[in-house]
């Protein structure tokens, strides 16, 4: 088992390299590089997740129906690898390609999303109720580091290494793209699946609606699917707004956000681990809801906190509680969700983190805009953000820790 969970987290890991560096390449490329409408780059985003949300409850019911996940992840894995490699290669080979070049990075980016309906409810197979937010946690861990992994490893190509074509941030995508394609060898192909008989008893039609219906209708899935799309949409808000609040606020140079911002995800992949562990001993509920409490006050602290070196270990505590909001809420989505409804509830907290970027900029936005783009504006979105946190404090509030769902069928459940 140990293994298979080496093999499950080094996926977490070498997916995380490729898409951090097409998030932080691809864009600038296509639209500082190529001078495209940046709104190119963000509707290839939006479409990717409409196909997902489209063909997720069909797969996802196929995945609940058979059992069966590791073929599909090798099908859907080869389809992303071919897609990431086909844009990384028009993109330094290519000239006048760019909207080729965008449509084909869109597909890959659905191709990627699909793999995670195969992908993340594996997390149940590889664990039980003893010890799923750790091994949860270990894969978020993972993750982090990843990010900080694919960062790293891809700024030489972006500063002067050429492979192919001419030198500039482009460069980057090719490496990350063959890292991808070696790392995930292991769990592809040395990954035995456990062998289970395929659950044709279920004959409800591969629809959004009744797949909606049969989940939501377990109300304490309900309020944790609530819950996580503000708290993610909080964090990831502030994510994406970090370094424009580092520089607005606080003057600090690129250097010292780069160095920050890699500490705080090297910590986050600490904290997914030992947060994960200590919520298998304690109960992942009670953990969670201290940790979106402890994000309540670190917001009202940035808010209110004008000395950057005082932050500084603020910043280094929020790393570490980052990762385990994910670590956690990924684990509860397998304890709450029917074993027949696992792979369908997974794809709903996959179309939630994806679209968790609504309620968070929206207000961000409204506080810039009412109270200025300075220190008092971002001081305004820093409270929002807490209160926002607070409000899916009060939805886990409405979760109990015993709440679970029986392996009825699912009628039963209804």
């Amino acid at each position: 088992m140990k293994k298979k969970i080496a093999y499950w987290a080094l996926y977490d890991f070498a997916n995380s390299i490729v898409m951090i560096a097409f998030l932080f390449y691809f864009s600038q490329w296509l639209v500082i590089d190529r001078g495209r409408p940046a709104w190119w780059y963000n509707g290839a985003l939006i479409l990717s997740s409409l196909l997902f949300v489209l063909s997720a409850p069909y797969l996802s019911k196929k995945i609940d129906t058979q059992k069966a996940k590791i073929a599909g992840l090798r099908i859907w894995s080869l389809f992303t690898f071919l897609g990431f490699a086909s844009v990384s290669l028009l993109a330094v080979l290519s000239e006048g390609k760019e909207l080729l070049t965008t449509v084909i990075f869109s597909l890959a980016t659905y191709t990627y999303l699909i793999c995670f309906l195969y992908f993340t409810p594996m997390l149940n197979d590889l664990s039980n109720k003893e010890n799923r937010s750790w091994v949860s946690g270990l894969g978020q861990g993972a993750n982090s580091i990843g990010q900080v992994t694919g960062v790293l490893i891809t700024l030489p190509f972006v500063n002067g290494i050429t492979l192919l074509g001419d030198p500039g941030r482009a460069q980057a995508l090719l490496p990350a793209t063959v890292i991808f394609g070696f790392l995930i060898l292991p769990l592809l192909f040395l990954y035995k699946e456990d062998k289970t008989q395929p659950n044709y008893s279920n004959a409800m039609k591969p629809n959004i609606l009744s797949m909606f219906k049969s989940i939501f209708s377990h109300k304490p899935l309900a309020f944790l699917f609530l819950a996580y799309f503000l708290f993610s949409d909080a964090l990831i808000t502030f994510a994406n707004n970090f370094p424009l609040y580092l520089e607005t606020v606080h003057g600090v140079s690129d250097t010292i956000k780069s160095i920050l911002t890699a500490a705080i995800l090297v910590l986050a992949a600490m904290g997914a681990v030992i947060f994960g562990k200590i919520s298998d001993k304690k109960g992942d509920l009670k953990t969670l809801k201290w940790i979106i409490l402890l994000w309540c006050v670190l917001f009202g602290l940035m808010a209110f906190i004008t000395n950057f070196k005082l932050l500084v270990p603020i910043f280094m505590i929020a790393g570490i509680i980052f990762g385990p909001v994910w670590a956690i809420s990924r684990s509860m989505v397998g304890r709450l969700s029917h074993p027949d409804l696992l792979a369908s509830s997974y794809s709903y907290y996959v179309v939630a983190e994806r679209f968790a970027t609504f309620v968070g900029p929206l207000i961000w936005s409204i506080a810039l805009v009412v109270m200025g783009e300075g220190v008092r504006g971002y001081q305004t979105a820093l409270i929002a953000l807490g209160a926002v946190m607070a409000i899916s404090l009060l939805a886990l509030g409405k979760i109990k820790e015993s709440d679970k769902l029986q392996n009825q069928p699912i009628g039963e459940s209804l």
